[in-house]
């Protein structure tokens, strides 16, 4: 399937039809099957996934993200398999980094992986003085 992606990259900034033909012909040519009647379908519009709608994606990520961040992001991003992509919480794999900044993960006392944050301080930017010394006379 890799080089049905790089097929797609190739084919979304080839601007000349007859070169995108080309590429398709390739493509095919030089494909075995079953990956070539996957890309087939996939490139006319014929490849469908039963158990995969939106309403089932929509409801796997409000259950691993916050419901009102996914929301906004979706309203932000305007596409839910992006938007989605973008917010899949990676594995909790314990001794690995947390995507998230000032995250540590470590094991509970039941063996259950736990992430706990660690407060980073914040500090507010003092406003420049003024070149004259400042203050009212």
């Amino acid at each position: 399937m890799n080089r049905f992606a790089e097929l797609l990259d190739r084919l979304a900034y080839e601007p000349g039809r007859n070169n995108k033909l080309r590429l398709m012909a390739d493509y095919f040519r030089s494909t075995a099957d079953p990956e070539r009647g996957w890309a087939l379908a996939a490139l006319t519009g014929a490849l469908s996934f039963p158990h995969a709608k939106a309403g089932l994606i929509r409801s796997l990520i409000v259950e691993r993200a916050d419901p009102v961040l996914f929301e906004l992001s979706y309203d932000y991003v305007g596409d839910l398999s992006e938007t989605v992509a973008l917010m899949w919480p990676a594995p909790l794999v314990q001794g690995t980094p947390s995507p998230l900044v000032g995250e540590v993960r470590g094991e509970g006392s039941g063996g259950e992986v736990k992430a706990s944050t660690i407060a980073i301080p914040l500090t507010t930017p003092t406003p420049n003085p003024s070149p004259q010394g400042g203050g009212k006379r």
